[in-house]
């Protein structure tokens, strides 16, 4: 394992999980929108984005294994991981190869990473995580990303547009354009495109492979990733394969343990 550029791999896994959960239809009178955002935008345009069934994941706790393969001009590598999520609060990571290799946490506002092979520690905040990738994340987007939701809330001024297979949602927020693919069977989430106009940084993201579980919930063992990065005159790309070998919804408490020993030396992150 390429273990000097090991938490870059992680960094990388964390916005690229997917699962699906129970039906939830959106729903929003008109009537809750200030009367000052109706007013630049026509009504029936609000009321069809607002009301368009969108099948999105409502879960506590949340228990994934999946293998992962990452190729970028740096590091070309494949390896299992174990991922706990407990929704809106911290996503944990596990990377084992016969033993734990490497850990990684993430909260709200910061991220941190142990190389076991190496004993060393990272750390770093979502804000730095922006600038590296010249893309505006945070939290909510990337739990989003990770769990197949909207990674942004639906508002007036989001555009539909139907297609004979899927509904594109078109999305703006600070400086991302978003346009998310949404199966026009099954409702759910299978393409996200998303562009930072200002650091000219691009994310592509496609789910495949749909496996109804036992609970009825309709989840993908399929996951392709790729990410273009602006770096000077240069476009930077890294691709991320995703394959699920298990999904567990609990709600149990699961562990999310993280703690520096004494002897670990902290790192730099290469990017």
């Amino acid at each position: 394992m390429y273990l000097k550029n090991l938490t870059y791999v992680l960094l990388c896994s964390l916005m690229f999980f997917q699962v699906g959960c129970k039906r939830n239809k959106l729903q929003k009178s008109i009537a809750e929108i200030p009367k000052s955002e109706i007013d630049t935008v026509d009504s029936l345009q609000i009321e069809e984005v607002l009301n368009f069934e969108i099948i999105e994941s409502d879960f506590d706790y949340l228990k994934l294994k999946s293998k992962i393969d990452l190729q970028s001009e740096a590091i070309s590598q494949s390896f299992p991981a174990n991922v706990h999520i407990q929704k809106d609060s911290v996503i944990w990571i596990s990377v084992s190869v016969g033993i734990e290799a490497a850990r990684c946490l993430i909260t709200q506002d910061s991220i941190l990473c142990l190389d076991r092979i190496n004993r060393t520690y990272y750390s770093l905040s979502i804000e730095d995580l922006s600038t590296q990738f010249n893309f505006d994340f945070d939290f909510k987007l990337l739990q989003a990303l990770l769990v197949g939701n909207l990674p942004l809330d639906r508002k007036p001024g989001d555009r539909i547009e139907p297609n004979s297979l899927y509904t594109s949602l078109f999305q703006n927020a600070n400086n991302i354009s978003i346009e998310n693919q949404i199966d026009n069977v099954t409702h759910k989430l299978n393409t996200i495109l998303a562009e930072d106009v200002q650091g000219k940084s691009k994310l592509g993201i496609s789910y495949a492979d749909f496996i109804p579980l036992l609970t009825g919930q309709l989840v993908p063992h399929s996951i392709f990733t790729k990410i273009d990065v602006l770096k000077g005159d240069e476009i930077k790309t890294t691709t991320l394969e995703f394959k699920h070998t298990k999904f567990e919804f609990t709600d149990q408490k699961l562990r999310f343990p993280y703690s520096v020993p004494k002897s670990y030396t902290k790192g730099e992150i290469v990017f």
